[in-house]
C-alpha cells in the first residue's frame, strides 16, 4: 500500500508540468499512430510518456547514445498499446537497453528430441518476465515511420511484457475471469494451428510468418498487425480481431 501511495505522488509532480511542446513535437514525427488518435486518448498518452521517461533506467548499448528523442520515441510507441487500460505504465518493467542496431545475443536451442547446441543470433528485440527490454534503435525508427507494414520491434516487445505478468511466455497474459480464457484459449490456438497449417502448406498468410514460432510469438505479432493493421486484421480473422481487442480494450481499426 505504501508503495503504491509513494508512486501515485510521485507521478502527480511528475505531471504537474505540462509535457514540453518540443516533447510532441518528436512524438509527433517518430510515432505515427498519434494521427489516429483522438483527443482524449492523445492527451493520456502524452501523460504515460511522461511518466515512462522519468521512471526507467535507460541504458546504451556498443556506444550507443541515449538520447530525449530515443526515449521518447520508445515511449510513445510502448504507451499505445496501454491506452485501453485504466493506470497502466509497464510498472514491473525497470530497465532499457538499447543497441543502434541489430545485435548478437547468445541463445540455447533444444531439439525434438531433447539435443541442446548453444549459438548465438542476430536479434532486434528481446524481453524477458523479470529483467528488461532490449530494442535496436534502427528497427524502433522504422517502426515509428512506417505505420502500417504490421511490424514494430517495441509493440512486438511490450506484448511480451504483458504475456509475461504470470512469469510465462504462454502467448496468454492475463485476463479477467474465466469466460475471457475460455474465448482466448479457443480463437488464439484455433489462429495459431491455422497459421501453422497455411505456412506447411506454403500459402501466403496474413500473420507475419514468425508468429507460427510459437504461442507466446503468435500474441506478439498478432498485437503488431493488431495495432498498425487493424482493418485487415478484422478483415483476416473477426474472433482474432475482437479478441485482441477485447483484451487491449481499444478499437484501433475504428479510428484508421
Amino acid at each position: 500500500m505504501i508503495f503504491t501511495w509513494l508512486r501515485n505522488r510521485r507521478r502527480r509532480k511528475i505531471l504537474a508540468s505540462p509535457i514540453p511542446n518540443h516533447w510532441k513535437t518528436i512524438l509527433e514525427h517518430n510515432v505515427a499512430q498519434l494521427v489516429h488518435l483522438t483527443a482524449q486518448q492523445k492527451t493520456l498518452l502524452f501523460q504515460r510518456v511522461q511518466i515512462f521517461v522519468k521512471e526507467k533506467y535507460w541504458e546504451g548499448c556498443n556506444g550507443f547514445e541515449i538520447t530525449e528523442e530515443v526515449k521518447l520515441t520508445i515511449a510513445g510507441q510502448a504507451c499505445l498499446i496501454t491506452l485501453g487500460f485504466a493506470n497502466d505504465c509497464f510498472d514491473r518493467l525497470k530497465t532499457i537497453l538499447v543497441y543502434p542496431d541489430a545485435y548478437v545475443a547468445k541463445e540455447t536451442l533444444i531439439d525434438s528430441i531433447g539435443v541442446m547446441t548453444e549459438g548465438t543470433s542476430f536479434r532486434l528485440g528481446e524481453s524477458w518476465g523479470s529483467g528488461p527490454i532490449v530494442l535496436s534503435w534502427e528497427s524502433i525508427y522504422e517502426g515509428g515511420q512506417v505505420p502500417d507494414d504490421g511490424r514494430n520491434v517495441v509493440i512486438h516487445e511490450f506484448a511480451h511484457y504483458y504475456d509475461a505478468l504470470d512469469r510465462q511466455f504462454s502467448g496468454t497474459p492475463p485476463l479477467h475471469d474465466s469466460e475471457q480464457y475460455e474465448q482466448w484459449t479457443r480463437v488464439m490456438t484455433a489462429e495459431y494451428e491455422s497459421l501453422v497449417s497455411q505456412l506447411q502448406h506454403g500459402r501466403k498468410t496474413f500473420i507475419d510468418p514468425y508468429g507460427a514460432t510459437n504461442p507466446a510469438e503468435f500474441f506478439a505479432v498478432c498485437t503488431e498487425h493488431f495495432f498498425e493493421q487493424p482493418r485487415q486484421m478484422r478483415e483476416y480473422s473477426v474472433d482474432l480481431y475482437e479478441t485482441m481487442k477485447l483484451f487491449y480494450q481499444q478499437d484501433p481499426a475504428q479510428a484508421v
